[in-house]
């Protein structure tokens, strides 16, 4: 379907009286010093954000979906997220910087409404103690990412849903599979490898031939993609919905003013700072909000290019960037499994559906038909899957404690090398049923740090405390 399909489609009511494209990209008709007119003539304060200003509105289908993709493990926080304002606090200065002047004006209103004013609600501290639980490499690398942006830029990144935008052209757009890359010309091919390793691996594993993991695509997320408008748009259009097209074209046009002024511009990693694995629509009914059966959208893992960067700069690529791809397909043998073995609960419960991911990514990389990794390759994934844990212990998407993280990748390496000491020659594959058996037996033992689980057998080496 073409792009002019997709417009006359989607307009709602009043049909344009020109091309869509004709529009120019001018999106007011009149300023004033508190805000602007839209083209619907309708008054918009200064501070309304960029698609509001344009008349645009998150589809209901796209909701859910935009949702799981800001609460992912290498996803940049919100805003308002305690542990991420923490460390950026941390960074700029107590007392000092964008969010320091937010406390200050909002205990302003507050006394303006009336000194004692119970109804005021509460209020934020710009002066935290530090966490050491949950500090992390992967915490203070975003933080300062943020910082050299700006806080009220990012700010404005994160509620337009620019920050999803690279993965929503590269999962519903693009239909080119065949070039993707990943850093460099040896990183595409380690990964391609490791990817085609991972489907060979789990497929032996699958006694009863009940998975089929041949399909998954091994995608790459890039900023750059959306400095083209035949991308952008499209993408745009995917997201949201709206009213007139010259307000979708005059938000493109703000999107990308706003991320030429980043450091780096479309390269600035925060543009792909997320890790997913997607699954396809086929022949699944509304699974994920859409109404056609027949619509596919591919199984893949999608890796951003921000991650990786982060990986490289944390000097955790040797095995880091393998362990998120092998978390990644674990959660591909999940969908696979997940009727016959994981149970109805698992549908509800991230925390255990994130550790059991990390737990086969673990087990994938160490094992001697796997990914044979030694003993520091070892450690080093292990430092990854702590830095992608949570503190958020009360909130539905809590996906584990760094500790716990690290204990369930943990748990799984010693898994494979288990298996190994019982025997000589290579070590026996577990079904991906039995191991996911094993892993709810064990489940509330690596919840609770159990020595015996969160120790790598390996090196006799405890790594959680």
């Amino acid at each position: 379907m073409t792009l002019k399909h997709i417009m006359k489609r989607r307009k709602r009511s009043k049909p344009a009286k020109k091309p869509a494209w004709a529009f120019p990209l001018l999106f007011f008709a009149a300023t004033s010093p508190g805000g602007v007119y839209n083209n619907n003539n309708i008054f918009v304060d200064a501070h309304t954000n960029l698609a509001d200003r344009h008349n645009l509105r998150v589809r209901r289908n796209m909701q859910h979906e935009i949702s799981i993709l800001s609460h992912g493990e290498f996803a940049p926080p919100p805003p308002h997220d305690d542990r991420f304002r923490r460390e950026l606090q941390r960074i700029v200065g107590a007392g000092k910087g964008v969010m320091a002047r937010e406390e200050n004006q909002n205990k302003l209103n507050n006394n303006n409404k009336g000194g004692n004013n119970n109804n005021a609600g509460p209020t934020t501290t710009t002066t935290f103690e530090q966490d050491d639980e949950c500090s992390s490499p992967l915490v203070t690398w975003t933080s300062q990412q943020v910082h050299q942006m700006g806080y009220t830029t990012y700010k404005t990144l994160y509620e337009n849903n620019i920050l999803q935008m690279a993965y929503v052209y590269k999962h519903y757009v693009d239909n080119s599979h065949h070039d993707e890359y990943f850093v460099n010309t040896h990183q595409t091919s380690e990964l391609q490898r490791r990817h085609d390793d991972a489907i060979s691996f789990w497929t032996e594993a699958d006694i009863d031939n009940t998975l089929n993991t041949q399909d998954v695509l091994l995608l790459s997320m890039h900023g750059h993609d959306l400095q083209d408008d035949s991308k952008l748009i499209p993408t745009i259009l995917r997201i949201f919905d709206f009213d007139d097209m010259s307000d979708v074209t005059a938000f493109a046009a703000e999107v990308k003013t706003l991320i030429e002024a980043l450091p780096s511009g479309y390269d600035n990693p925060i543009l792909t700072m997320n890790a997913v694995a997607t699954r396809s629509t086929y022949q699944r009914g509304s699974y994920g909000g859409h109404d056609d059966p027949n619509r596919r959208i591919k199984d893949s893992v999608i890796l951003g290019d921000g991650v990786l960067q982060y990986l490289l700069e944390s000097g955790l690529d040797s095995s880091g960037i393998d362990f998120v791809y092998a978390h990644e397909f674990g959660h591909h043998l999940q969908f696979q499994m997940e009727d016959a073995v994981l149970g109805t609960n698992v549908n509800y419960d991230d925390r255990k559906r994130e550790l059991m991911a990390d737990a086969l990514g673990g087990y994938f990389l160490t094992h001697d038909m796997g990914g044979d990794m030694t003993s520091h390759e070892i450690g080093i994934f292990n430092q990854v899957a702590y830095g992608t844990g949570d503190c958020k212990m009360d909130s539905e998407d809590h996906h584990g404690t760094p500790k716990q993280r690290q204990c369930a990748a943990i748990w799984g390496a010693s898994k494979a090398n288990k298996a190994a000491a019982g025997g000589n020659g290579n070590v026996p594959v577990l079904d991906p049923e039995d191991f996911v058996r094993s892993f709810n037996d064990e489940y509330e033992g690596i919840l609770r740090l159990k020595a015996g689980q969160c120790t790598l057998l390996l090196e006799e080496m405890n790594y959680y405390g």
